[in-house]
């Protein structure tokens, strides 16, 4: 498993459309990607999951994904591409 740290810059953190346009994204991939805000973690495919989160704009998240450093970074590229969140 490979981790990783970023942070929020949805204006709206992690909400409505913008976890529907995260869920979309992520679901091209065919391994399993997780996100974790404060002590919680939630399969990054699924959209009451990732809005249970509750995660603001501005707040840091720790992504992982059931694979390798390159999975790791494509899906960070996928999410830094579609202005949901910027690398630490």
């Amino acid at each position: 498993m490979e981790i990783t740290t970023i942070k929020v810059v949805a204006s709206d953190g992690l909400t409505g459309e913008v976890v529907n346009q995260l869920t979309n994204e992520l679901s091209k991939y065919q391994f399993k990607i997780m996100l974790k805000y404060q002590g919680t973690t939630t399969i990054a495919t699924s959209s009451l999951g990732v809005m249970s989160l509750g995660v603001p704009n501005g707040a840091n998240i720790e992504l992982s994904v059931d694979g390798t450093t390159e999975q790791l970074e494509a899906v960070v590229s996928t999410l830094v591409d579609n202005h949901l969140v910027a690398r630490i």
